[in-house]
């Protein structure tokens, strides 16, 4: 594997004739939708009181994004429980007496209501439970309301033969899990007429080493997919997926320089390395096309850059925002309608947009912003647009999407992973006669800074508030925009 920053930074810098995005402006493709961007935590946080709209900041930091979806699921679903009378004790089995109660769903439903985001709601599998499951979807039903998008039964059943931490946590393959879903679907069915149930939310994941990688698809997902598409394809609008290109796998008592040798160690550097685009590439292709066979549409309900939250000094630093930009770009190229980005909110040392790095932050439910966030706040100014093709020619790392805007501005992302690279990027606009432009940059100090991450000049206050600075004004020549690059870092180009 080509690392970049690690065979390519000591090279000298470029200052050829650098990079050229071509855009095809003249035949928009896809349309991004305007929900996008979405979020997912695990489900027991739909005990704490950070998804109040009247306290601390979250609402604010959600309005800043626009409108997305809400996921309250993750591994923690199928460990916690729900108790629709609060006066009674939690079952033993819930780990460290994980709980959902009435109210909380009372209070999500206040946020979607506030912010305008939607809500996916994960029901418990692990412990089998279809009665509870019902109760909780049609109190989400009546609580949650219009902002209910759909119920997930369940989190990963496909590694449930590796992830036991409940006594009675089943391990499935296909066909069995169909068998018990059926059951539950059948009883959210008759409890919550007309809530929409989607699935199957199966792990994806890359280790670095290829022919593991190789082997995941066919191995871990592919069985999957078609056994849940053949049996309630014809009663789902989404084909659900979560998908990480590396684990961390220390966490799992592989030693780190082990790892490292087999290149399967999370680094900074290894995710902006285009055979780690290569291979999201693959997966995206994959995924999209088993849901468009299945007349769905593909979202990743949960994804991130590093599952087993994340990897220190490596997820939550700037190098993790340039990929994140870019990787949210090549799902909605690839025809994914959304993706959840996966936050673990008391771990600011993982990979989450927003978290609570201390005890008087959770108190107050005032959260702080890693670099993701910003990357995010990037995207969100493309939702909406509709796609358009995209060439990238010269020596660098360099990526570039485009969108044309319902109000027909022409957006354009510059994604610079090359740390070797100093020089300029000409946008090239065919078809379009484009005028005054203005640039918006994503900056940072390095790639491995976990501090100072910017968007169009501007921060997160402490209330939640972003406030973006006008781009710097460009002058076009006959549809070519130079934009000058000294460091790894993302530009939006939007042209009038």
């Amino acid at each position: 594997m080509t690392v970049v920053g690690a065979g390519r930074a000591a090279a000298s810098p470029n200052h050829g004739p650098g990079v050229v995005v071509t855009v095809d402006a003249a035949v928009p493709g896809r349309v991004i939708p305007t929900d996008f961007v979405g979020l997912s935590f695990e489900a027991n946080q739909l005990h704490r009181t950070w998804t109040d709209p009247q306290r601390g900041n979250v609402a604010a930091l959600l309005g800043n994004l626009g409108v997305g979806n809400l996921r309250f699921s993750a591994n923690q679903v199928d460990q916690t429980a729900w108790m629709p009378r609060p006066d009674e004790p939690t079952p033993s089995w819930a780990v460290n007496r994980q709980r959902i109660e009435p109210d909380d769903l009372s209070r999500v439903g206040r946020l979607a209501a506030n912010t305008g985001w939607s809500v996916d709601l994960g029901v418990n599998l692990g412990h089998f439970d279809p009665a509870a499951a019902a109760d909780q979807s049609a109190a989400a039903k009546a609580r949650i309301g219009a902002g209910l998008r759909s119920i997930q039964i369940g989190n990963e059943p496909n590694l449930f033969v590796l992830n036991a931490p409940t006594g009675t946590r089943r391990a499935y393959n296909p066909q069995s899990y169909v068998r018990d879903v059926l059951v539950y679907r059948k009883a959210i069915r008759a409890a919550a007429s007309g809530v929409p149930i989607e699935g199957p939310d199966t792990a994806g994941a890359g280790l670095g080493v290829p022919p593991l990688d190789a082997a995941a698809w066919p191995g871990l997902v592919q069985p999957w997919l078609t056994a849940y598409t053949a049996a309630f394809g014809d009663r789902s609008r989404t084909l659900n997926q979560h998908y990480y290109p590396y684990v961390n796998v220390t966490r799992v008592g592989v030693p780190g320089a082990a790892a490292d040798a087999l290149g399967a160690l999370p680094t900074v550097e290894r995710l902006l390395d285009p055979d780690t685009r290569a291979k999201q590439r693959t997966f995206l292709r994959q995924f999209s096309a088993t849901a468009s066979r299945a007349g769905l549409k593909p979202l990743l309900s949960e994804a991130n850059s590093v599952a087993k939250e994340g990897r220190d000094g490596v997820t939550d630093t700037f190098g993790a925002a340039l990929w994140t930009v870019d990787f949210l770009m090549a799902a909605a190229r690839e025809g994914i309608v959304g993706v959840n980005l996966h936050n673990q909110v008391d771990d600011c040392r993982s990979y989450p947009l927003f978290c609570f790095p201390d005890s008087a932050a959770r108190r107050a439910d005032t959260a702080r912003v890693n670099p993701n966030y910003y990357a995010a706040l990037m995207v969100s100014q493309m939702v909406g647009g509709a796609l358009l093709s995209t060439s990238v020619s010269g020596g660098a790392h360099v990526t570039a999407y485009a969108v044309r805007m319902p109000t027909g501005e022409i957006k354009v992302i510059v994604d610079d992973f090359d740390r070797a690279f100093r020089g300029s990027v000409t946008v090239r606009l065919k078809g379009a006669r484009a005028g005054a432009a203005s640039v918006q940059r994503l900056t940072g100090p390095s790639i491995h800074a976990v501090r100072g991450t910017r968007f169009a000049e501007a921060t997160v206050t402490p209330a939640g508030r972003f406030t973006a600075r006008p781009g710097t004004a460009i002058v076009g020549t006959a549809g070519d925009y130079r934009i000058g690059l000294s460091r790894p870092g993302a530009a939006l180009l939007t042209a009038r």
